[in-house]
């Protein structure tokens, strides 16, 4: 990919902090995973994650499963869909699928989430590739 689509695509994904930092349901935390590793910005249930180690950005819509599913014992569970785009030589961008588990810490507003699914990369060989996250969150 060029330099001004990769600047293009950075600048997008650092702006969204800015515009949704004034409005409540924000958190922010840090993950480990791959394909890659980094930062993420939450709003509500749109989620932003910048790869640090491996470049890279996802966005995700993120549904509580037991609000959608209506029972309240799955509550600690969610559902996420959305595209990711990597820099590597052979997986670059494609639509992904996926859940994950949040568990709060004490009685604070931290969490530990842990999350896995399938990326459905769409450049040379086609594949679908699984993948996965651990991270920590703190909601403000």
């Amino acid at each position: 990919m060029n330099g001004p689509i990769k600047r293009l695509l950075l600048s997008l994904a650092l702006s969204l902090p800015a515009a949704t930092s004034m409005a409540q349901g924000l958190s922010a935390g840090v993950f480990l995973g791959s394909p890659m590793s980094g930062v993420t910005v939450s709003q509500y249930d749109l989620r932003l994650s910048i790869g640090v180690k491996d470049l890279g950005v996802a966005v995700d819509r993120v549904w509580n499963l037991g609000e959608w599913l209506a029972r309240p014992d799955l509550s600690l569970m969610y559902g996420y869909t959305g595209a990711l785009w990597v820099d590597d030589d052979n997986h670059k961008w494609g639509p992904r699928a996926g859940v994950g588990v949040a568990m709060p810490m004490g009685t604070g507003n931290i969490e530990l989430y842990g999350e896995a699914g399938s990326t459905w990369y769409w450049q040379e060989d086609a594949t679908f590739k699984f993948e996965g996250a651990f991270g920590l969150r703190a909601y403000f």
